[in-house]
C-alpha cells in the first residue's frame, strides 16, 4: 500500500486518528519497512494540517515503530535478525519475570480476558485474519503484563515488544506460518501460567519465544 491509499481523516481527535489511522497501516504491513513517511504528503492524503502528522509520527517513534534520521526524514521500522534475536533475548527474560509475577496475582477476571483474547484469535485465524491474530497475541501479552502488577515491566516490555510483533508477525505470515499454530502456541502458555508452578511458567515462556518458534528463517 501506497501513501495516497490512506482515506481521510474527519475526525475532531486528529491527532489520536492520524496516529493509529498510520499504526494499524504499520501494523498490517499497509506501509512496509522501510516505507518513507513524509509529512506534507501525508497531510495531503489525510487532509490534516502537518501539525497533527507530525505529532503521530513522534508518539510512533516513542514506540519504536517508525525511526527519524536528521536530514533523512522519517521511515517504518526495519530490524535485522541480530536486532530481533537480542531484542527478544531480552524480552524472554521479562517476560518470564512477569508471567511469574500474574501467577501469584491471577483472579477469575484475569482468567477470562486471557481466555477471551484466546477465542477472538482463534475465531481470526478460522477466518484467515492474520492482522486480528497479531493483534490478539498482543493484547493476550499486554493482559499478562498488567496483570504482574510491575508498572515499570509493564512499559518496558510494551516498548520493546511493539514494533518486533509489527515486524515479525508480517515475516511469519510471509512465511505461509499457519495462524493456527499461533493460537495453540498461547492455549499451552495459559496452561502453564494457569499452573501457578515457576518451573513450568518458565519452560512454557522459553518454548513460546524460542528463536526458532518466534523468528522466521526468511529474516537476514
Amino acid at each position: 500500500m501506497s501513501t495516497r491509499d490512506l482515506s481521510p481523516v474527519r475526525t475532531l481527535s486528529k491527532s489520536r486518528e492520524v496516529f493509529e489511522r498510520l499504526r494499524d497501516a504499520i501494523w498490517s504491513g499497509d506501509l512496509a519497512p522501510g516505507t518513507a513517511l513524509r509529512e506534507a504528503h501525508l497531510a495531503k492524503q489525510l487532509n490534516v494540517s502537518q501539525v497533527p502528522v507530525r505529532e503521530a509520527l513522534l508518539q510512533l517513534e516513542h514506540l519504536g515503530l517508525v525511526v527519524r534520521v536528521p536530514d533523512r526524514g522519517t521511515t517504518v521500522t526495519q530490524l535485522s535478525r541480530t536486532e530481533i534475536e537480542q531484542m527478544m533475548e531480552v524480552r524472554r527474560h521479562l517476560e518470564q519475570m512477569a508471567f511469574e509475577l500474574a501467577s501469584s496475582r491471577l483472579s477469575p477476571q484475569i482468567e477470562e480476558e486471557l481466555r477471551n483474547h484466546l477465542k477472538a484469535m482463534s475465531a481470526a485465524a478460522a477466518n484467515n485474519d492474520h492482522f486480528s491474530v497479531a493483534e490478539e497475541d498482543f493484547k493476550f501479552h499486554q493482559a499478562v503484563w498488567r496483570a504482574s502488577g510491575n508498572e515499570v515491566l509493564e512499559k518496558t516490555l510494551q516498548r520493546l515488544c511493539i514494533a518486533v510483533y509489527a515486524f515479525v508477525s508480517l515475516k511469519r505470515h510471509a512465511a505461509g506460518e499457519t495462524m493456527k499454530s499461533a493460537v495453540k502456541s498461547h492455549k499451552k502458555l495459559l496452561e502453564a501460567l494457569l499452573s501457578r508452578d515457576l518451573k513450568t511458567i518458565r519452560k512454557g515462556v522459553n518454548e513460546h519465544l524460542a528463536p526458532d518458534a518466534v523468528i522466521p528463517s526468511s529474516i537476514a
